[in-house]
C-alpha cells in the first residue's frame, strides 16, 4: 500500500518490501524500525512479523494504477538492494518504475555494493533517482559505487550524520 508522506522531499511512499537488517552505524536508530514494531503492535497485516524482511509482490505493480504524478520514495520502510531480496524480485520493481513514467521514483540505499553489482542489468529510465546514505567517512565508498551506476539522476543522503564524511 502507499501512503501520503511527510517526508518533505517526497510525496508518497511505496513499500514493495519491508523490514531490513542493520548494516552500518546508520542504522542504529533505525526510525523504520521502530515504526514497523508500532504498525505490528497496531496488528497492520503488513507487519506481522516486525521489521524482519518481508516482500510484497502484491504490491509490485501499484503505481500502474496511478494516473496522476507523483514523487514517490520507494522502500521507505526497507532497502531494496538488501540480501534478502531477490535479484528477480528488484527487477520486477525496476519494472514497473521503468512502465510508469509519469512518476518520479527515488530509491534510497545502504547497500551501495548490490546497488552496483545489479545496477548493470536493471533498466534505468530517467524516472528513476538513486541514491546512497553517507553517515560517516567509514562509508564513503557507497559514493563511487553510485557513480559507477548508470541512474540519470544520483544523490546522497548525509542522515544520520554521525560523523565526519
Amino acid at each position: 500500500m502507499a501512503t501520503v508522506s511527510t517526508i518533505e522531499w517526497t510525496e508518497m511512499t511505496w513499500n514493495p518490501v519491508t523490514g531490513c537488517v542493520k548494516v552500518s552505524q546508520g542504522c542504529k536508530n533505525c526510525y523504520a524500525e521502530r515504526m514497523a514494531e508500532r504498525l505490528k503492535a497496531m496488528g497492520a497485516v503488513r507487519y506481522i512479523d516486525g521489521f524482519r524482511p518481508t516482500l510484497h509482490a502484491d504490491l509490485i505493480d501499484a503505481p500502474r494504477k496511478w494516473k496522476r504524478p507523483r514523487l514517490i520514495f520507494v522502500n521507505s520502510m526497507s532497502d531494496l538492494f538488501q540480501d534478502a531480496v531477490p535479484d528477480e524480485f528488484i527487477r520486477r520493481v525496476f519494472d514497473t518504475m521503468r512502465d510508469c513514467p509519469q512518476h518520479t521514483f527515488q530509491i534510497l540505499t545502504k547497500r551501495s555494493d548490490r546497488l552496483r553489482q545489479l545496477g548493470v542489468t536493471l533498466p534505468w529510465p530517467a524516472n528513476v533517482w538513486m541514491g546512497v546514505s553517507v553517515e560517516d567517512r567509514r562509508v564513503t565508498q557507497r559514493i563511487a559505487d553510485l557513480a559507477a551506476v548508470p541512474a540519470h539522476i544520483r544523490f546522497l543522503s548525509c542522515e544520520p550524520l554521525i560523523g565526519p564524511a
